[in-house]
């Protein structure tokens, strides 16, 4: 007696499947593993109740790969509505480089009772010495196909690269990236982020603008022959109003990039970092650079661009701890006061933003030579004082951020928090002072060297022991660089009444996230 298709259906196995495509053979595409895998389950009386898709993702690790993830993290799932998995072979499950990953996420879906089936494989996934064996063996090969493919396809690039063809992204200040074909014929630019749409295709790159590259062969200039450095080249640079290529402001390590890059000299250098089979990078020795001298235009002559080179070789140099602590102590010996700007404009010492990195603060390092600074005319002991205030402040704020759940990032010096990666807040702390014998004064200025959403003062009385009042100034609100004195009494303090608050509640209030109610009401139809 003929079974009813009601009675099949209870004796079907429900499954899953698993579909992955990164950019492999067409054979590999979601619609060709889907029809595989279709024509498998209805040859063994399986019923597929679920896909699992990662389309356009390598199959190295499980990053990034969230139908994999899903499938792992649905196995475990009260109810789950299969208990088996069907993918079309070894390799779509994964390339792993170690072949106990792949052998670990297989086993956590059969902890949880869910079998894996390879449906294109030879062998039977059935836990016998013959199908472990086999399957281990696919797992070397499908992670040693991506380790040949990553050599070949690295290899190819390096060897273009000696051609002369340009394989990095955008070309850089002064400079275009111009679409040949195999034979060099000039087929026209490349804009930013266009690519190239014929595989036998090459890019080459030549001078841009005339205005850029005359503003690079200036940079060169000013550096060879008149000796200026690049952070004061970045700060004439914005002094005169000049944009970078991205429309903003120049920062010295960009006219540094200009400074070392040999392909302003026409020069193709690949292969000074590289990340292979999603590793991290990591840069290359110089020895195992690919350099091509000449495969391009040059923008500088190269005379020029090796007489910056040897310059900047010789100023720059790694200092111990110790070294840089000795010059930075040679020149507090020599000068009136030391503060971060002049540490930058000394030729002798390396840039303010080394001695913070390196010791955590300016201040950590004034601290080490025994310097005492005087900041806003205050005397070392109340310079002090007034960190420590500051210190507890911030530590009250945090602290009460936290309670409310935010994550909260702090700058090296700890004065500038960044809240849930959103909200960037920079703390100081100022006394309400007498200068001169003239009535009370405050000041406060915007800081330079970072660009935070908001700026706190906290105005605290003579003895740092309590809080006057706290004001908040929004990013625009106050002219950058300028230090602004605000007199006390005589209704000059009026025009930043709008920005004084009580106390630090305000930043807590300011932070708070609140739920969205989303109501709809339908509008009332009248009858036809």
């Amino acid at each position: 007696m003929k079974a009813s298709p009601s009675e099949l259906s209870h004796t079907r196995t429900r499954a899953a499947q698993y579909v992955r495509m990164s950019t492999d053979y067409q054979k590999y595409s979601p619609e060709n593993q889907k029809l595989a895998i279709s024509k498998f389950a209805v040859d063994h009386n399986i019923e597929i109740v679920a896909t699992y898709e990662d389309t356009g993702k390598s199959g190295l690790t499980l990053h990034g790969r969230k139908g994999l993830q899903r499938l792992l993290a649905d196995v475990h799932a009260a109810d789950r509505e299969f208990d088996q998995v069907l993918v079309f072979d070894v390799s779509r499950w994964g390339r792993f480089q170690d072949v106990d990953e792949s052998a670990h996420y297989e086993y956590v879906c059969r902890q949880a009772g869910v079998k894996v089936t390879y449906c294109q494989e030879s062998f039977n996934n059935d836990g016998t010495p013959a199908s472990n064996l086999l399957k281990t063996l696919k797992r070397a090969m499908a992670g040693e196909y991506s380790r040949e493919l990553s050599a070949k396809v690295y290899a190819g690039q390096c060897r273009l690269a000696e051609r002369g063809f340009w394989q990095g992204a955008s070309a850089g200040f002064g400079l275009q990236r111009i679409l040949v074909d195999a034979h060099r014929r000039v087929k026209g630019p490349l804009k930013d982020r266009e690519r190239k749409s014929l595989q036998t295709d090459r890019v080459i790159i030549v001078p841009g603008k005339p205005s850029e590259v005359a503003l690079v062969r200036r940079i060169f200039e000013w550096y060879v022959e008149h000796g200026i450095g690049p952070y004061r080249i970045a700060r004439r640079l914005n002094d005169f109003g000049i944009c970078n290529a991205r429309a903003g402001k120049w920062p010295s390590q960009l006219v540094g990039n200009i400074l070392n890059n040999e392909k302003y000299a026409g020069a193709n250098i690949y292969g000074r970092t590289a990340t292979k089979l999603n590793a991290p990078w990591k840069r290359n020795p110089e020895s195992e650079w690919v350099r091509a001298p000449l495969a391009f235009e040059p923008v500088i002559d190269p005379s020029v661009f090796k007489a910056a080179h040897n310059m900047r070789r010789r100023r720059t140099r790694f200092l111990t701890d110790d070294e840089l602590l000795d010059r930075l102590g040679c020149f507090a010996k020599s000068a009136r006061r030391i503060t971060q700007k002049t540490i930058d404009l000394e030729r002798t010492l390396p840039a303010g933003q080394t001695y913070a990195r390196r010791f955590g603060s300016v201040l950590n390092a004034y601290t080490r030579i025994g310097y005492e600074p005087r900041c806003h005319g205050m005397s070392p002991e109340v310079f002090r004082a007034s960190r420590s205030a500051l210190r507890a402040r911030v530590q009250h704020v945090a602290d009460q951020l936290r309670i409310r759940g935010h994550s909260l990032a702090f700058s090296a010096d700890g004065n500038t928090v960044t809240v849930d990666n959103e909200l960037s807040i920079r703390f100081v702390a100022r006394l309400v002072r007498h200068y001169d014998c003239r009535s009370p004064r405050w000041k406060v200025r915007w800081p330079l060297r970072s660009s935070p959403h908001l700026l706190a003062v906290f105005r605290l009385d003579a003895a740092f022991a309590s809080l006057v009042d706290v004001h908040l100034f929004p990013r625009g609100s106050l002219p950058p660089g300028r230090e602004l004195a605000i007199s006390i009494g005589k209704g000059r303090e009026g025009i930043l009444e709008k920005f004084r608050f009580p106390d630090e509640s305000i930043l807590i209030e300011l932070t708070a996230r609140c739920p969205l109610e989303m109501s709809y009401e339908r509008p009332d139809t009248a009858a036809d």
